[in-house]
């Protein structure tokens, strides 16, 4: 594993996710550990991260559970994916 894999997987586990503009992103919080970490990787603080956003549209949650689909392979927040989930009733079967 390279040094810079190795730090930036250090940085996702131990970061804070937010939410600033709408939009998920990590932070430090002040932390310099952390703070040195960004700086090392040449990230700004925040550092906007749609990629682990939610895959339903508009939905900027942190997708925290990935899931099979009809639509392929889908990381949903925990709203969507109990949505997805949820059994449906007789009524709404019929």
């Amino acid at each position: 594993m390279e040094l810079k894999e190795a730090l930036e997987n250090m940085v996702y586990q131990f970061a804070y996710t937010v939410q600033r503009d709408g939009r998920l992103h990590l932070c430090t919080r002040g932390l310099s550990a952390l703070e040195d970490a960004f700086e090392a990787l040449g990230w700004p603080d925040p550092m906007p991260m749609p990629e682990d956003e939610c895959d339903v549209e508009g939905c900027t949650q942190s997708a925290t559970c990935g899931t099979p689909t009809a639509d392929g392979y889908r990381n949903l927040c925990w709203k969507h994916f109990e949505e997805l989930y949820t059994p449906m009733t007789k009524e709404e079967v019929e």
